[in-house]
């Protein structure tokens, strides 16, 4: 059975996969003294560790840890000009976040032949546009949830990160409501309106998917269809593992 570990910016996402089935999801931060040991350790030990890192100053820890865990080293995979399906148009191509591109491929074998726009919600908000042949065409980038909040509450400290389990409308009655209502429909009509626009490219019968860690908060607050596959990047590393 093989480890997929996926080290984001600010939590780490993995899965055990035999033959094409994932299972054992999980997801963690950074805290704690001994984070890989208490989330990965357990009497399960992997045949393989394939991972992708957008926070490479945490590589050689986790590196580290595999070794002396299991007597492994991790197989680091990273964004391809071609690879797995897709062609990619970004430049440098290696520059492209390896999350994106593993995201871009578990919909490119999800969705095989078809137009898709993935919107990927976690520290960042991604939503990147690939064409019917499977060519990545580019996409934009903007704060996620935590980190638009975090900036806000920068310049005015007495604002609060709203709740996550709260219902917002554009109707705040509350500083706390309104922001939240900012946060969460600005992200949403972001992630509509870029889809919209890519679209006009792509074709209008192109898939919105959604994906990360923010991707439930978000979906009740889109007005179109979209399909929500909250382990994308993790399959999509499967795919390049297998």
């Amino acid at each position: 059975m093989r480890l997929l570990c996926d080290l984001g910016n600010t939590r780490m996402k993995w899965a055990w996969v035999e033959g094409a089935q994932l299972s054992g999801f999980g997801a963690g931060d950074y805290s704690g003294t001994n984070t890989y040991a208490t989330r990965l350790a357990g009497p399960v030990k992997p045949t393989a560790i394939a991972a992708m890192s957008v926070a490479r100053h945490r590589n050689e820890a986790f590196t580290r840890f595999c070794e002396k865990q299991w007597a492994l080293s991790p197989c680091w995979y990273r964004s391809l000009r071609a690879g797995f399906g897709v062609s990619s148009l970004y430049e440098p191509p290696d520059a492209l976040g390896v999350d994106r591109f593993a995201a871009l491929v578990g919909a490119r074998a999800r969705f095989p032949g078809q137009a898709v726009c993935v919107a990927d919600c976690g520290t960042a908000i991604t939503i990147d546009a690939m064409d019917s042949e499977g060519v990545f065409q580019g996409g934009a980038i903007l704060p996620g949830l935590l980190a638009a909040a975090d900036a806000l509450r920068a310049i005015a400290p007495h604002l609060v990160i709203p709740a996550h389990d709260r219902f917002y409308a554009a109707y705040g009655r509350t500083t706390h409501d309104a922001m939240g209502a900012g946060l969460v429909l600005g992200a949403a009509g972001a992630i509509e309106r870029i889809f919209r626009d890519q679209g006009a490219v792509l074709g209008h019968h192109a898939r919105l998917v959604l994906t990360g860690g923010d991707a439930a908060r978000l979906a009740p607050y889109l007005t179109g269809p979209y399909e929500h596959l909250a382990h994308l990047t993790l399959e999509g590393l499967a795919v390049m593992a297998s």
